[in-house]
């Protein structure tokens, strides 16, 4: 017993005592580590992960994909509103930053967003992959909420699964 404590300790401080952190998730066009707590929310028809699966007035993520759009990353900031408020509906909504990224080693847009729902100021940010298609990935970042760290990380270990 006194020669397995040695090795015990060694193996805690090399590898924590609380197991894995990471949620990892699998789907058909990507793998990904869910920011914690978020999980899968049920019953919906777009791939969405809410804090502890309830997507009630909490923040989500969303993914979505299309054909490969070419034009998505030469959008102007205005051309990023225009589009955003059109498809996702929302009336109220002011890009407040762009940057150039890469996800999986594709080219990607971040995109910071300030929108009003639900009587409150939110943070929305869109991650927009041109790879075999494009994939866009999105928090919306609840008023009072703090995942915005948590879901670039996430973003980090994105691996993308080509279509067939």
């Amino acid at each position: 017993m006194k020669r397995l404590f040695p090795v015990l300790l060694a193996l805690v401080l090399l590898f924590g005592c609380s197991g894995s952190a990471q949620n990892s998730y699998r789907h058909s066009a990507f793998s990904a580590s869910l920011p914690e707590p978020f999980e899968p929310v049920e019953n919906t028809s777009v791939v969405c992960f809410a804090p502890y699966g309830d997507p009630l007035l909490s923040s989500s993520i969303t993914y979505n994909a299309t054909e490969l759009n070419w034009y998505f990353d030469s959008f102007t900031k205005d051309e990023y509103e225009q589009a955003l408020k059109t498809l996702c509906g929302y009336e109220s909504l002011s890009v407040t930053q762009i940057e150039t990224k890469r996800v999986d080693g594709y080219d990607a847009r971040r995109i910071a967003c300030k929108v009003q729902i639900d009587q409150g100021m939110h943070d929305l940010i869109l991650y927009a992959v041109n790879a075999d298609r494009t994939y866009f990935f999105t928090l919306l970042n609840r008023e009072g909420d703090d995942y915005i760290a948590a879901f670039d990380d996430m973003m980090s270990t994105i691996s993308l699964t080509e279509a067939p």
